[in-house]
């Protein structure tokens, strides 16, 4: 127990430092990248700091694993080179039962970030978005499980399918008067964006009065509204934003609709194999700091952890887009890399024990 508690303080201090510095980087270039549309409607370098600000908690997520193995690392190396790693393996701690205290810490690790992803990180995130495309647009939009809404003028539009190549289905069109009655409402199967316009396709427009509702078909028509592909992209749900309980419930809005679900899935499968994640690279940095006899400085070591925790993250993407791109079950896709992990792992420490 002491012990325990003696290497989780150690690991989670260094973790917690090397996710704030991690954190720092990456919200540094972010917000570089952001000042690129500082000057487009209202969005100033306030909105750009307050964007960025927004994000950190779905960053820290996304940078859990890589924080974990560079703090686990550290701190082990730390242990190493004044001996006290030394002295618990001659007191006759095996790899085993150190890499049990260890997963212990992991577990800290893993609650904080579930807490994280799927708890603030989706609502932070939301607004981040939505704050975002209202400064640069002047529009007020958003995305739903029952698709884009957007107002533009006294007119609010809906559409519920939203297609590559700047085509969307199952437009709705309400408009509303002065005294904010509705007097019409416009559907349309199926519409494109060509030269800065709107065309839509099968269209039936109820127009309605104090004394009758009258029902119109157009074969087509030209839509002149503000709203542009750029404000659609800018708030379409992004699959690793949402939590698990949101991707599962988009995901059944998208098969009643007949929607590709890949990435959906993919995100998924990613944050229920992310805990898992964690505890492989906090289980690594043991494979690691034990592999090496000669005494190797703090420096090294993080450098090392840095580029295991980037390495592995890479991999991860790569082996996702693989998925999509050749049809591979995300399932295999997504938690292969972990797997492969843990079961090196598992492999060395039987092998020393």
């Amino acid at each position: 127990m002491i012990l325990d508690r003696y290497l989780g303080r150690n690991i989670l201090v260094t973790s917690t430092l090397s996710l704030f510095v991690l954190v720092a980087v990456f919200s540094f270039f972010a917000l570089v990248d952001q000042l690129d549309d500082t000057g487009r409607g209202s969005y100033g370098v306030p909105q750009a700091i307050q964007y960025v600000l927004l994000t950190i908690p779905r960053l820290s997520y996304e940078l859990f694993p890589i924080a974990t193995v560079i703090g686990s690392m550290a701190a082990l190396g730390m242990l190493a080179n004044t001996s006290e790693l030394a002295v618990i393996r001659t007191s006759g701690v095996s790899q085993l039962q150190l890499a049990y205290s260890l997963m212990k810490t992991g577990i800290v690790f893993i609650v904080i970030s579930i807490l994280i992803g799927e708890v603030i990180a989706p609502i932070t995130e939301q607004a981040a978005q939505q704050k975002r495309s209202v400064a640069l647009t002047q529009q007020i939009s958003m995305k739903t499980k029952h698709g884009f809404w957007s107002r533009d003028g006294d007119n609010y539009i809906n559409i519920r399918k939203i297609l590559p190549g700047d085509r969307v289905e199952q437009i709705y069109i309400y408009e509303f008067d002065k005294d904010h009655q509705l007097k019409s409402t416009i559907y349309a199967k199926h519409a494109e964006y060509s030269e800065d316009r709107w065309l839509l396709h099968d269209i039936l427009k109820t127009e309605i009065s104090e004394e009758k509702i009258t029902n119109k078909r157009y074969q087509n028509a030209e839509w002149e509204a503000l709203l542009n592909p750029e404000v659609i992209n800018m708030v379409t749900i992004k699959p690793h934003y949402l939590s698990v309980f949101g991707l599962i419930s988009y995901i059944d809005y998208l098969k009643a609709n007949n929607q590709d679900d890949k990435q959906y899935i993919q995100a998924f499968w990613s944050k229920i194999i992310n805990p898992f994640a964690i505890m492989a690279m906090i289980l690594l940095s043991i494979c690691v700091v034990r592999c090496e006899g000669r005494p190797m400085g703090l420096g090294q070591r993080v450098f090392i952890g840095a580029l295991l925790g980037i390495s592995f993250h890479l991999v991860n993407q790569v082996t996702g887009h693989l998925g999509i791109v050749y049809g591979i079950p995300s399932f295999i896709s997504v938690c292969l890399p972990t797997i492969v992990v843990l079961s090196y792992v598992y492999y060395r420490l039987n092998k020393r024990y």
